[in-house]
């Protein structure tokens, strides 16, 4: 590399931008990435931020490629789950929740990140510029590696107010909606949507052995696959495969379910439901971005979260569900409450390595 040429180009540079350091900073720096053809530095680093991002069974369905200031997320279609997710909404909401992340932390580390989407190549790209300075954002970048779903039952304590008009003023993506259910009569019906869905759900047997099959029942298989919901995330004992194959068979039924959902519903703060204008692949990225960015600001505040997205994901049920929240013909995407309660241990995630391509 012709190091006394570019030089050259920033002392010119310079001169004519006068005391305007920052403009030619920025613009040197580029440059510099762009001739070597090198990646930015840190950029496995902020992808070790985005990966933390939940997705449907914490299948982790992304793809990473790292490419001189960019990075694309491609669908990982090898780990959808086309028994609970046939149109792959909740696949690109994860996605999305992923792209959160990574926006969140390159703007953290001083970087501009431009989102841009090709479907014909089913690509997210992420082009990263050097900003002006890092973004004053600690308070989402800093419980990335916290914020769990926390599948337990929770102490009933209210959300204070002003955090639950903090949660609700948050910007959110383009056509993505929030709407935070309080009225008894709502939650009632609520509760019923989430038995009705257990009901369907559960009786399938193809739903139930997509379920187990993203199971890990003891420590060693989290360990091996680092992926999938492990039994200690859900807060049940480690066990052999087969014993809890087998307690899944003869113990785990849409009855047992619906009771255990209806106290954890009952034991939260509030219910909170995400909503797109319309219902495509760019509203199911966006609505996982802004999920994202209530589930952290939510942390933040000491507030746990868990999904009972059953009623979303039945499309019979999804229509009951709209109707009773007055939606007209906002989509209801993603259903969950809020509330109070000691963290569980976290799900693990695949290594940056594993998923670059």
């Amino acid at each position: 590399m012709d190091y006394a040429f570019l030089f050259s180009v920033y002392f010119s540079l310079f001169i004519i931008a006068g005391r305007n350091v920052k403009i030619v900073k920025t613009f040197f720096i580029n440059i510099l990435y762009t001739i070597a053809g090198e990646p930015m530095p840190d950029m496995k680093e902020l992808l070790h931020h985005t990966v933390m991002a939940p997705s449907g069974h914490n299948t982790q369905p992304w793809k990473f490629r790292i490419k001189e200031n960019a990075v694309f997320i491609y669908p990982d279609f090898s780990r959808r789950l086309p028994v609970v997710d046939p149109l792959e909404w909740e696949l690109y909401i994860s996605l999305g929740c992923a792209l959160e992340n990574l926006v969140i932390a390159a703007e953290h580390e001083g970087y501009r990140a431009l989102v841009g989407y090709s479907f014909e190549d089913g690509a997210i790209s992420v082009n990263l510029e050097l900003a002006d300075g890092k973004a004053n954002n600690d308070w989402l970048f800093n419980v990335i590696h916290i914020k769990q779903s926390t599948r337990r039952q929770y102490d009933g304590r209210p959300i204070p107010g002003a955090d639950l008009e903090r949660l609700a003023s948050l910007p959110l993506e383009k056509g993505v909606s929030v709407l935070f259910v309080t009225e008894p009569e709502k939650i009632e019906g609520i509760i019923g949507l989430v038995k009705e869905g257990n009901s369907i759900q559960m009786n399938d047997r193809d739903f139930m052995q997509e379920l187990i099959s993203w199971i890990r029942f003891n420590e060693a298989e989290a360990n091996r696959y680092r992926d999938g919901l492990s039994s200690k995330a859900m807060g049940n004992p480690s066990s052999p495969r087969f014993i809890g194959k087998l307690f899944m068979k003869f113990f785990l039924n849409a009855k047992g379910q619906s009771k255990k959902d209806e106290k954890y519903i009952r034991s939260s703060s509030v219910l909170m439901v995400l909503l797109s204008e319309n219902n495509d692949i760019i509203s199911w990225i966006n609505t996982g971005r802004s999920f994202e960015r209530l589930a952290l600001f939510a942390t933040a505040l000491g507030i746990k979260n868990a999904h009972i997205n059953q009623p979303c994901e039945v499309p019979e049920l999804k229509k009951k569900l709209q109707k009773l929240l007055s939606a007209g013909n906002i989509h209801p995407q993603l259903l969950l409450r809020l509330g109070y309660a000691e963290s569980l241990p976290r799900s693990l995630r695949r290594p940056v390595s594993e998923v670059i391509i």
